[in-house]
């Protein structure tokens, strides 16, 4: 004989009415209450959905006791001596509550924010319920697809990375045959460049085509120099960012009528500086391929070679000159004809600047300097302030820049009173001096 399984959902509506109606008489203390639920949730565990009636338990609990303004004051002894325990509490209370309210203001409004949550979470939650009554399982589908998810995102990155290897591969590959193109063009470039140059020394070809062979020759060797300045002088933020000072040293000198020039203006970094200061400014460069990015980028660039440039200018035109990494590459004779025509294009007043690398830090010849092949000879800063002086410019200046950061130094010993320590500081501070100073310098003058 089979036995009738109880209606769990019947009993407990028929106890929920019960409580329901029994507190409204004020049959039960809130005590009473509590433990009455309690058997409520107890029989609820054979239910589809016990945490839900855990949940409406603790929440009517909560709601019990909720009163973000009570604070009870009475004692459990009878006559005289409880009159006199709670006219004691009061008088404790009222001396202490403006203390208690300011340390208990934050726990009373949580607490109230607490209950008013819950107030609109219980309907909710209860609504859920009806709407999933099967949350484990929905729960089971949820982990398969989220495990199903995962394994799709692991072979999409494997095959993600394995086609960026592969795209690596390709790169490199075309790259080298590149390379290998480039040094064929410019053999047969400069093999023709001979050829051209003896058939006009014997009057069978114009002058014009022989420059036109230079002119290709020196648009392959400026490509060579870009794609090494982008590989080893640094981003264009990192350049802007060094010359930024500069902008400071000119400003003063430079207007519309005066405008600042940038000879050996590069990829144009300090020309972009000036734009953006509202400085008036032109660029000269050598190397068509620099030019040619400095155009792209709407500055006022022109490819020269700087001497031509300064001898075709009036005297007196320019506020402002820059020589940025420039002077390193010329032979004495051409350097001292630059600064000398630097100054006599300069106005009353105009600064020149320019900026080196500093031979006074010995790890520049290991990275820097020796890294570029058309780097003729470093120049140490007294010989730059002395040509500088010897061209007539005055209030002369050098500027060190670029300092080699500490932890690339050497380390010496913390502060000790140890004669030996204290020498071997000293020995490696000189060494730190000599090996790791200042990698770049610049000298400034002024026009009289």
């Amino acid at each position: 004989m089979s036995q009738n399984k109880p209606d769990v959902a019947a009993l407990l509506a028929r106890v929920d009415e019960e409580v329901r109606r029994k507190k409204e008489e004020g049959f039960y203390d809130p005590a009473e209450v509590r433990k009455v639920e309690e058997m409520a949730v107890t029989l609820s565990q054979a239910a589809d959905d016990g945490a839900s009636a855990e949940l409406s338990l603790r929440h009517s609990a909560l709601k019990d006791l909720w009163d973000p303004k009570a604070c009870a004051v009475d004692s459990h002894r009878g006559g005289l001596a409880g009159k006199l325990v709670v006219a004691a509490k009061r008088l404790l209370h009222k001396a202490t509550k403006p203390y208690i309210n300011l340390v208990l203001a934050r726990q009373t409004q949580f607490n109230d924010e607490l209950v008013k949550l819950l107030n609109v979470l219980v309907p909710h939650h209860a609504d859920l319920r009806f709407r999933m009554p099967h949350g484990e399982k929905r729960l089971d589908v949820l982990e398969d697809l989220a495990r199903h998810l995962t394994g799709q995102v692991a072979d999409t990155a494997r095959d993600t990375r394995s086609g960026l290897k592969e795209l690596e591969a390709r790169l490199s590959a075309q790259e080298r045959e590149a390379a290998g193109a480039r040094g064929e063009i410019e053999l047969l470039l400069a093999r023709l460049q001979k050829i051209v140059e003896a058939q006009a020394a014997a009057g069978q070809v114009g002058g014009e085509v022989v420059e036109q062979i230079r002119a290709e020759r020196a648009r392959s060797r400026g490509a060579s120099y870009v794609a090494f300045e982008d590989l080893h002088r640094g981003s264009r933020e990192d350049i802007k960012r060094k010359q930024e000072l500069y902008v400071e040293h000119f400003g003063g000198a430079v207007g519309e009528e005066r405008p600042l020039l940038d000879l050996g203006c590069g990829r144009g970094e300090f020309l972009e500086l000036a734009r953006d200061h509202g400085l008036a400014a032109i660029g000269v460069d050598l190397n068509p391929e620099m030019v040619a990015a400095c155009q792209k980028q709407g500055l006022n660039a022109s490819e020269s070679d700087a001497v031509a440039f300064l001898r075709q200018q009036p005297d007196g035109r320019f506020g402002g000159i820059l020589l940025s990494q420039l002077i390193e590459h010329l032979p004495l004779e051409q350097l001292t004809e630059l600064v000398n025509l630097c100054v006599a294009k300069l106005a009353g007043g105009g600064v020149l600047i320019a900026e080196t690398i500093n031979p006074q830090c010995l790890t520049t010849f290991s990275s820097a300097f020796y890294l570029d092949l058309t780097h003729i000879k470093p120049i140490h800063p007294e010989a730059t302030r002395f040509l500088w002086r010897w061209a007539g410019l005055h209030e002369i200046e050098v500027l060190y820049l670029s300092p080699v950061p500490e932890d690339g130094k050497l380390e010496i010993f913390g502060e000790s009173r140890d004669e030996l320590a204290a020498a071997f500081n000293r020995n490696m501070t000189r060494l730190n001096q000599l090996l790791y100073g200042y990698q770049d310098y610049a000298v400034k003058g002024v026009k009289g």
